[in-house]
């Protein structure tokens, strides 16, 4: 399977939003509290994806959105950026991975290590000092390969909600 990395392009993000709302609704916060309303769901990681592209597409100099493509289809995306508040505060250039979703059935073939080894590059070219990015305790397969790449945990938080009635 012959994968090619490149830079977004008008017309990746709809699939770029199938493949997010897909793979996200497995771990991410939103798409493990049943208590929202699964389509909503899946509209909320889409249009994440949207505003992303929309952004780089606005040329927004501190954000990249980078495809996976097999036989031209997406089947991947990384978004990554730089945080300008965080690079201020603390005087280094802060980088951080956005978003990074593969396809389903693409899964475990090294399109992530893929994907994110390019990010990195992005990271690098930009003179980043430092990368962060957030993902759920429960998504294994992800932390695996971010420790592969060299990340390593600093900080695992707790999401809690109540819903009101009135």
């Amino acid at each position: 399977m012959s994968i090619e990395i490149d830079e977004y392009r008008a017309g990746d993000e709809v699939r770029m939003g199938e493949i997010a709302a897909r793979a996200f609704v497995r771990f991410a916060r939103h798409g493990i509290d049943y208590t929202l309303p699964r389509d909503r769901v899946d509209e909320y990681y889409s249009d994440e994806v949207l505003d992303y592209t929309r952004r780089c597409a606005d040329g927004e100099k501190d954000l990249q959105v980078l495809v996976a493509r097999r036989e031209g289809q997406v089947v991947g995306h990384i978004i990554v950026g730089i945080d300008r508040q965080q690079s201020q505060e603390f005087q280094r250039r802060w980088g951080v991975v956005r978003s990074l979703a593969v396809d389903l059935d693409c899964h475990h073939r090294g399109i992530g290590t893929r994907l994110l080894a390019a990010g990195m590059d992005w990271f690098r070219d930009q003179r980043c000092e430092y990368v962060e990015v957030d993902t759920d305790q429960n998504n294994i397969a992800a932390i695996r390969m971010y420790e592969a790449a060299g990340f390593r945990v600093i900080y695992c938080g707790m999401t809690l909600m109540q819903e009101l009635e009135y």
